[in-house]
């Protein structure tokens, strides 16, 4: 799950001042301009029926609190499964995993079940414990994450997109790294296209997977001018650290390591 920052409220150019709206869909423009045409929870690329989300539920069942119905700060955009399984359920910062309020990247990891061969779905991260671990698998029930429909008129099809994503990101880790091999080869040409392959994919934690021995890549991955919105201040100090040791030995073989990890969960 990518962490977040949709900045401040957008300004209303007419009056100077914060944008007001009579209907939470009106955000969606803004929304998309600030974080992307992405589910924030699932980060599926939406083409369409890009729903206007409130994190904290506008109707919420009873004793739990009410999120604010126009509000900027309580807005994000999901896709129909993520936003159907969170309904008017609590989910809050203190329960739950959210993509404004945690660095959502540590918490959970993509793997394709063994029953399922061509399924991925998502789990928390391992080596997790309590209470992260509870929270993690609270917030991957709460978005039936882990979901997997084969009914015959299946709605669900966020495991067959992020499958689809694993084995186009382990193909452009294989071609990227064809290109380190050339002669002529561009670290920054090569990172850009990367980056600019993604918006198109998607599920941006499996790319910071693939990726991250390659600074280079992951600082284009959470630029704004690729990706808009996520929030890179989660990411500097690993990207300090990987761009210091990517030549060391112990560099090299985290890469090899990293790269039969993700092998495995497509094998």
């Amino acid at each position: 799950m990518r962490p977040l920052d949709k900045g401040a409220c957008p300004i209303d150019p007419a009056t100077g001042r914060n944008k007001v709206v009579t209907d939470y869909d009106q955000w969606r423009a803004d929304l998309i301009k600030q974080i992307g045409f992405y589910c924030a929870y699932c980060n599926m690329p939406l083409s369409h029926s890009l729903q206007v989300e409130h994190v904290i539920a506008k109707n919420p069942m009873p004793g739990q609190p009410h999120g604010l119905r126009l509000a900027w700060a309580n807005m994000l955009l999901a896709c129909g499964p993520c936003n159907n399984a969170k309904d008017n359920k609590p989910m809050l910062p203190t329960t739950h995993f959210l993509p404004e309020d945690h660095n959502t990247y540590l918490y959970f990891e993509t793997f394709v079940p063994h029953p399922d061969p061509d399924a991925a779905i998502v789990r928390p991260k391992t080596g997790l414990v309590n209470p992260e671990l509870k929270q993690a698998q609270d917030t991957v029930d709460r978005l039936k994450l882990d979901n997997i429909d084969r009914r015959p008129d299946v709605v669900d099809i966020r495991w067959m997109h992020r499958f689809a994503a694993l084995q186009a990101i382990a193909a452009y880790r294989n071609i990227f790294d064809m290109a380190k091999r050339s002669p002529t080869y561009n670290e920054n040409i090569a990172a850009e296209s990367i980056a600019k392959m993604s918006t198109s994919v998607g599920f941006f934690s499996l790319w910071y997977d693939a990726f991250a021995d390659e600074p280079k890549v992951m600082e284009k991955l959470i630029h704004p001018d690729f990706v808009p919105g996520t929030a890179q201040h989660y990411f500097i100090a690993y990207l300090k650290t990987r761009s210091a040791n990517r030549h060391s030995f112990w560099g090299y073989l985290k890469q090899l390591l990293r790269n039969l990890i993700l092998k495995l969960r497509l094998s």
